[in-house]
């Protein structure tokens, strides 16, 4: 089933980090029943059950938009405590999916970013957010910058992408399919910190480009600009 979050939860999921570029996987129980369940949220906002019926539903949002099944879906209220976000690794046997890698300047091997160490920015590297959502609630506009457990990928990463037409989709391994309309440049100041590492394969798609986590987020005045893709 497709459900939009309730208000409240949508909100406590914005404070937790990301399974990847703009969604997270969760487990929770919904209000006042005693089954864990486990969803695929994109954005904050819209959570797709993630059982047998997953990619059906995935490909109803896909065909109808993102805006539109977030306006007549259900709401579902979850029991906020119960809340947990989960890595790919939990829901997804690893898969080798190395020997399928195209030439489009794809990394095979790796770990993710997230089972990197830490490192600082050093004041100079850029990096781009992806996504099919030009209000992407991980992106503060206001402060400009963005918000603490947030991916994103390098600029250099992101240009190999687009120059070699790439799919992003793939590359990044995201599960909603939706088309990638938004690049949000970002500047991280010296010392920032984030992980780096190689997008892990899940949902069918092969990964190999380069992600970045910023556990803490970006400092304010980092957003530089926010360009439709490609541009």
């Amino acid at each position: 089933m497709i459900y939009k979050v309730f208000e409240q939860d949508a909100n406590t999921l914005l404070e937790k980090p990301e399974t990847g570029i703009g969604y997270q996987i969760i487990s929770a129980f919904q209000y006042e029943r005693h089954i864990m369940r486990k969803f695929v949220v994109y954005n904050t906002n819209l959570a797709v059950e993630l059982d047998s019926e997953f990619i059906y539903h995935k490909n109803q949002v896909v065909q109808r938009g993102y805006n539109l099944m977030l306006g007549k879906s259900d709401v579902i209220m979850l029991e906020t405590n119960s809340i947990k976000v989960l890595k790919k690794i939990d829901v997804e046997n690893k898969i080798d999916y190395t020997n399928n890698l195209n030439n489009k300047g794809r990394y095979s091997g790796g770990k993710g970013a997230i089972d990197n160490p830490e490192e600082r920015s050093n004041g100079t590297e850029s990096f781009v957010r992806i996504s099919a959502y030009e209000d992407d609630r991980r992106v503060d506009m206001v402060n400009k910058k963005l918000k603490p457990g947030s991916f994103a990928t390098t600029k250099v990463d992101y240009l190999k992408c687009v120059m070699l037409n790439d799919n992003p989709i793939d590359r990044y391994a995201l599960p909603n399919d939706e088309e990638i309309k938004w690049a949000f440049h970002i500047n991280p100041k010296l010392g920032d910190i984030l992980q780096r590492g190689v997008v892990q394969p899940a949902f069918g798609h092969i990964g190999g480009g380069i992600e970045a986590y910023f556990k803490s987020g970006t400092s304010d005045g980092t957003l530089i600009s926010k360009r439709p893709y490609g541009k």
